[in-house]
């Protein structure tokens, strides 16, 4: 009778974290970051108790625009690494996730434009994020750390979610141009 070789037992547990997760922040994936634009209503305008995004006309929305899609959404695309890892500290500190203070307004904001019910939603706080590079313009997107995706939910062209005393103007409220509502 031939003796038996031991084997050696190995345990696979499976395979090894890419990446550490640390305070907090999902894992996400490598791939690039890209906007998905498919929430039509991301640029409505609404008024909603001491928030507004309703624009003075065209011409501000024109502005705006060009702000959003020529300086913002590039510089965040190309730096997206960074402004993850940075949460909202040093020269990204206008990135960052929606402050726990700031949660239910932005989700009532969002369920106003978007008609969504989004407050049984609190856990989807982290993946909210307010993106800005100057002083004034805020883009407020979903971020799906999953697939590395960022989708605009709305707009705060005036910087209320959290407003500054020395930059904000005192007269948004006189303002009543909405985009969707005009061109839609």
């Amino acid at each position: 009778m031939a003796k038996s070789k031991k084997k050696k037992i190995t345990q696979n547990s499976g395979p090894k974290p890419q990446k550490k997760i640390s305070g907090g922040i999902p894992s996400q994936t490598d791939d690039p970051l890209t906007f998905d634009f498919s929430k039509g209503d991301w640029l409505k305008s609404i008024k909603f108790r001491d928030f507004t995004n309703k624009l003075d006309g065209e011409t501000m929305f024109a502005n705006n625009i060009f702000e959003l899609f020529h300086k913002i959404i590039p510089t965040i695309q190309q730096n997206w690494n960074q402004i993850i890892k940075s949460q909202g500290r040093g020269v990204w500190q206008h990135c960052h996730p929606i402050a726990e203070d700031k949660l239910d307004l932005v989700l009532n904001i969002i369920e106003q434009i978007h008609g969504h019910n989004f407050q049984s939603e609190k856990n989807a706080g982290p993946s909210l994020w307010q993106i800005g590079i100057t002083q004034n313009i805020r883009l407020i997107a979903i971020h799906d750390y999953t697939n590395n995706h960022l989708t605009p939910v709305f707009v705060d062209y005036h910087h209320l979610i959290h407003p500054s005393k020395f930059y904000n103007q005192p007269d948004y409220g006189r303002f009543d141009f909405c985009p969707v509502c005009e061109y839609v």
